[in-house]
């Protein structure tokens, strides 16, 4: 279902009559609401009137041996509307409600354990678990939020390259990806994002 600004306006008004009223949950329950169809509205609006900067999408195949493709999975990814994750304070609200929907998702958990059996090194992603991981209301509930399906190629450069060497590769070959390092066998991965 998409929302337009009556629906925000309806949501707005009963979020005052909840909160005129002292009902905590009412209000916690218009307030999730509110945000859900604010993130939706300027989803779309981006979407149709914002033009984001062309994508040369690069083939996953590697004809030097840099890296080679291990697997493709579909993931869930928070998309971010802004260019610049070192201006303002942008970056801060994105991961606190990252973390917040997570949360009422019933995600978190999947999100973590799946996050901490690896260093991030660097990336250009910052919300993003495999769906395999999530159960079907979580996802449902993240979609809801604005989350979006993607697949996700997970790519193992050369074992003779160092950290800053995947590095270099990745921000010369992708243009989302995360590099980890599996904890386990210490080994480097890309997960290559398609959007």
């Amino acid at each position: 279902m998409n929302y337009g600004i009556a629906d925000l306006k309806e949501a707005t008004k009963r979020l005052e009559e909840a909160v005129k009223h002292i009902q905590p949950e009412d209000v916690d329950m218009y307030v999730r609401l509110v945000r859900n169809i604010a993130t939706q509205i300027k989803n779309d609006f981006w979407a149709e009137h914002v033009e984001g900067t062309p994508v040369v999408i690069q083939p996953a195949a590697s004809n030097k041996n840099e890296y080679r493709l291990i697997n493709t999975l579909e993931f869930l990814y928070k998309p971010m509307f802004f260019n610049n994750v070192f201006e303002g304070r942008e970056i801060e609200y994105y991961c606190k409600e990252r973390t917040e929907e997570l949360m009422e998702s019933k995600a978190i958990d999947a999100h973590n354990d799946f996050w901490k059996d690896h260093d991030i090194i660097f990336g250009t992603v910052y919300g993003s678990l495999p769906l395999e991981l999530l159960t079907k209301d979580a996802m449902g509930r993240l979609v809801r939020c604005g989350w979006k399906k993607t697949n996700v190629d997970i790519l193992e450069p050369r074992r003779d390259l160092d950290d800053n060497q995947v590095r270099a590769l990745a921000e010369q070959k992708f243009r989302h990806y995360i590099i980890i390092k599996e904890k386990e066998t210490k080994t480097f991965l890309i997960l290559r994002y398609h959007f």
